[in-house]
């Protein structure tokens, strides 16, 4: 290293010096080194690094100019050069987190969050600088992408007082309020130690000279270079090379650019047209690509590459080549006029296009920036078809900022030619919007899509615009353009009275007749998919499936690989739909595709589709595994974010609880999705008032669209057992009779609800037919043993056990009042009446066990509701009014629960739920120090007579409905109050119990 690097620094190398001198001794911190292009600061932080590798490890990373750099790209550097010194074994003796072996491509898990790779990443450093003190140098901050700073700033804040020193250079001068990390760098600058580089004066001018090219110019020369160049050493060094040539000084009169342009013009003419177009390409740049776009042999451009390469303007890698330093390619570049590079970037493009093999060199991003850069000098219809293409592509990476800016230029670069492509293009960008949730945005692009589409009189692409758009949103003016699509298509009106749904499939009809007329496969494939998003419900599945085998079909011919993965995702789901155990086999197909997609998107997808599978076999462990698997590798991604979110709530409905329906589950799919969900938690909390509150307001909505109908069956199911409605129970069971053999499938196949068997026998036991209900139940649990859905055969072979147990006596079979499983038996005066259980009828059975005789109602509560009961009102000190208050509503939560459980058969969950009620009971037995003591029974009394007068009321009234006769001899013969009794006179019936 020669003394030229630091020449004219003496102060900042001396600034940076002390800091490297302090890490060393005691702690690190943050430096910023900033100044212009060519400035030295590379030079004067190598300079201060070189100083001390004996004791500190040193660092490197770079930033990269490209949009298709990967995030956190300065740390994998950091990390790798780390690993590279300290050695294989030393390495892992700093116990790196899974996290990093993530990072570094090494491991099998889940993509980490940002918080853990933030974590994971400071605390290895903190390790490692207890082995060496650590000096970090991030060159071209300006140049870095947004997750590298962040990371940055979190390792600054939490290893302050470490052996850390992090060094970072930047171009102050371009961070200026419209550059995209402005924000991000100034919030490093006031953390950091700030060390900024200026030109040099005479002096340090005259020794750079003499350093560079071994003799000092006169100081008239040297004024004169001070003077042109600013003092920027690479400026002095460039033009002390042209000087030492025999170049007059005056040749860098323009100042770096049209130094570096005048020693470019003395390479041979190929060699510079190369270089030029290369410049377009970017700093990185493919021989193969650049003798397409020149129109140059192979080897010529490669004989001249390799001559720049011996000017030390470009060097050689393995399979491209590298311009030295920005400057060199930012001046080249700068050199042609604005129709010149438009027109080069038009050049790389075509050659892209001439050869499609030549596309491997390049991501699609890439080739659509170069075409949006083109402007003019391109055909509309090429850039546009690229550009779009980069806005599916970036869209089915999960990269929906990314798929909103391509859409829009796309937008942008259509002709007046071209209204079409502009609709459709409208519609994906409004689409991006929404999903970026700037709903009003997305509603006026959305808008101004449909007004052009019916502005162009074309009903097939009007149908694609009116079906692009939300299905919820602007319901009326939906369905007018939808009446308007059809008039086009059919030559006359729909039927009327049509509801949206309906007129929907009546339009797809039309559509696919004429796409399949046209032998449009564009059309086609959109009027299958749509058809497909449209039919969703019982008796579908069978459709579905010719949709997506029409589809897949497709792809086989069209080669559109995203189109496969998502047609053989959907292919298990109706195979499942129809109880096809063949749905394994295709789910292990999907995931071999997905797998090979090597796309984070398609991983994430086939993590979400075992984690259902999972959760519906019974494995709930592997489910939530893979759920987070999912979560990880689709991190920052609403739309696919929302589906995971749907899947946490399904697993936690699975394992038994009530999961909470918060903001986040109302974010994409709207409140009546987040009503339906919460309606079937309320029903897990017992509350069934709630849920059938919930149930109205959805059924005075505008009805489910989509793929939500057999969710909000498997609700009014639940709803219509739990709260004994028959007329609900009968209106579900017509509407499910049809379809015994299928399953209830919703939300694209996130939401498995079990056999339509296992529900029709919940819901005939609602209207009173039990031998129908055991058969409906032992055909599910036929159903569910072949597909392996463990939890859905123990939740039907419990509702056959209800079902089979003791045969209910016949008319003439005297008295009876009597529990079967969670069901109970009442018969009298020749009627019979089955109720699920509840402890009013549990309350009554004792009373008619010991007639004429008083019962405490203390006596009638048991122990454990004694205890809370104490727990409640009085008692220690350790348990504040409060804190009682709160036992006491989720003690009476907890009974609803178990009442509604065992409603609807599902003992596994009523015996989770009371296991929870014990442990609960247990806890307020240690915080009220009542083991071994007497209970409080004034206040123990009152609840009692509350709580046991209230519930066999209550059940009096169900039993009045169900059973009049029955109900009016026990009104009469039941007292309540402190004490309760049956008293049934001289006529008394003999009870079987």
């Amino acid at each position: 290293m020669t003394d030229s690097l630091l020449i004219g620094r003496d102060h900042p190398a001396s600034a940076l010096r002390a800091a490297v001198d302090r890490t060393a001794a005691s702690h690190g911190g943050l430096v910023l080194v900033v100044g212009e292009a060519g400035i030295g600061k590379t030079a004067l932080v190598t300079a201060a690094a070189a100083g001390r590798r004996d004791e500190l490890l040193v660092a490197f990373a770079t930033s990269w100019e490209s949009e298709a750099v990967p995030d956190n790209w300065l740390w994998l550097q950091v990390l790798r050069s780390i690993r590279g010194q300290f050695g294989e074994d030393a390495w892992r003796s700093l116990r790196p987190a899974p996290a990093i072996d993530v990072f570094l491509g090494e491991g099998d898990g889940a993509r980490p969050v940002d918080f853990e790779l933030h974590d994971a990443v400071t605390q290895l450093l903190i390790s490692a600088s207890r082995l060496r003190p650590l000096l970090i140098v991030l060159d071209d901050l300006h140049f870095s992408d947004a997750a590298s700073l962040e990371l940055l700033k979190f390792a600054c804040q939490h290893t302050f007082f470490e052996r850390i020193l992090f060094v970072g250079t930047y171009r102050d001068s371009e961070i200026d309020p419209g550059h995209r990390l402005r924000g991000r760098m100034l919030q490093l600058v006031s953390k950091a130690a700030m060390v900024g580089l200026d030109g040099l004066g005479d002096d340090g001018v005259a020794a750079l000279v003499e350093a560079t090219v071994g003799a000092a110019p006169d100081p008239d020369t040297v004024a004169e270079i001070t003077r042109r160049t600013g003092g920027n050493p690479f400026f002095v060094e460039q033009t002390a090379l042209l000087w030492a040539s025999g170049q007059p000084v005056d040749a860098t009169s323009a100042g770096m650019r049209d130094a570096l342009r005048r020693r470019i013009d003395q390479l041979p003419e190929p060699i510079l047209k190369m270089l030029v177009l290369a410049s377009v390409g970017g700093r990185e740049f493919h021989a193969r690509i650049m003798s397409q776009a020149s129109g140059i042999d192979l080897q010529r451009i490669e004989g001249a590459l390799d001559t720049a390469a011996q000017t030390r303007l470009v060097r050689r890698e393995r399979d491209r080549y590298v311009f030295v330093h920005d400057l060199v390619r930012e001046t080249l570049y700068n050199t042609m006029e604005p129709d010149e590079a438009a027109h080069h970037h038009g050049c790389v493009v075509r050659a892209l296009v001439a050869d499609e093999s030549l596309q491997k060199h390049m991501l699609i991003t890439e080739i659509a920036h170069h075409a949006w850069l083109a402007g003019d000098d391109l055909d509309p219809e090429i850039a546009v078809d690229l550009i779009a293409r980069a806005g599916a592509k970036a869209n089915a990476c999960m990269s929906i900022g990314g798929a909103e800016k391509f859409f829009r230029r796309a937008v942008e670069r259509c002709t007046p030619a071209m209204a079409r492509k502009r609709v459709l293009l409208r519609i994906q960008l409004a689409d991006a919007v929404w999903w970026l949730r700037r709903e009003d945005e997305a509603r006026g692009v959305y808008a101004l899509a449909l007004q052009e589409a019916e502005d162009l009189g074309d009903p097939m692409l009007l149908t694609r615009a009116a079906m692009g758009a939300p299905q919820a949103e602007r319901l009326p003016e939906l369905m007018r353009l939808k009446t308007l699509a059809y008039e086009g298509l059919a030559g006359g009106p729909p039927e009327p009275g049509l509801d949206h749904e309906a007129l929907t499939r009546q339009l797809l009809y039309r559509f696919m007749l004429a796409a399949r007329e046209s032998g449009d496969e564009e059309d086609i494939s959109f009027g299958l998919w749509a058809s497909h998003a449209a039919n969703w419900g019982p008796g579908t599945a069978a459709q579905r499936q010719e949709i997506v085998e029409e589809l897949a079909e497709i792809t086989r011919r069209t080669g559109d690989e995203e189109m496969r993965l998502l047609s053989s995702s959907l292919r298990w789901v109706v195979l499942l739909e129809q109880g096809d155990p063949a749905f394994l086999a295709q789910l292990a197909e999907f995931r071999a595709l997905a797998d090979a997609a090597e796309t984070d998107h398609w991983r994430g997808g086939s993590s979400v589709d075992q984690a259902i599978i999972d959760m519906f076999q019974g494995r709930f462990d592997a489910a939530q595994a893979r759920i987070d698997e999912a979560a990880a590798l689709m991190d920052g991604e609403r739309p696919h974010l929302d589906l995971v979110d749907h899947l946490r709530w399904e697993l936690q409905l699975a394992r038994g609880e009530a999961p909470d329906v918060s903001d986040v589950h109302r974010s994409h799919f709207g409140g009546q999705y987040a009503d339906l969900l919460s309606g079937i938690s309320a029903l897990r909390r017992g509350e069934i008032g709630r849920a059938r509150g919930l149930r109205d307001r959805l059924a005075a909505a505008d009805g489910q669209y989509g793929s939500w109908e057999s969710l909000m069956l498997r609700f009014e199911a639940e709803l219509a057992a739990a709260d004994g409605d028959a007329d609900l129970a009968r209106g579900v069971y017509d509407r499910l009779a049809p379809y015994p053999d299928e399953w209830l499938v919703a939300m694209w196949g996130t939401s498995i609800a079990g056999p339509v068997s296992y529900w029709l026998g919940v819901l005939a036991v609602v209207l009173d037919e039990p031998e129908r209900a055991a058969a409906h139940f032992k055909t599910a649990a036929a159903q569910a043993d072949l597909l392996d859905a463990a939890p859905w055969s123990a939740l039907a072979r419990a509702g056959l056990a209800c079902r089979a147990a003791p045969a209910a006596p016949a008319p003439d079979a005297g008295s009876v009042f009597r529990r079967e499983g969670a069901t109970w038996t009442l018969a009298y005066a020749g009627s019979v009446l089955h109720l699920p259980h509840a402890k009013g009828l549990a309350d009554l059975r004792e009373l008619l066990s010991h007639p004429n005789e008083e019962t405490a109602a203390t006596d009638l509560l048991d122990p454990s509701e004694a205890v809370s009961a104490d727990a409640r009102l009085g008692g220690d000190d350790l348990l504040d009014p409060e804190a009682r208050a709160r036992f006491r509503e989720h003690l009476e939560t907890l009974d609803e629960q178990i009442d509604t459980a065992a409603a609807i058969g599902d003992d596994a969950r009523a015996a989770a739920l009371d296991a929870e009620r014990q442990a609960l009971i247990e806890h307020l037995k240690a915080a009220t120090g009542l083991a071994g003591r007497s209970r409080r029974l004034g206040d123990n009394h009152e609840r009692a007579r509350k709580t046991v007068t209230n519930r066999i009321r209550n059940t009096l009234k169900k039993i009045e409905d169900g059973h009049p006769a029955l109900g009016e001899h026990l009104r009469a013969a039941v007292t309540t109050g402190s004490s309760c009794a049956y008293r049934p006179g001289p006529d008394a019936p003999e009870w079987t119990l």
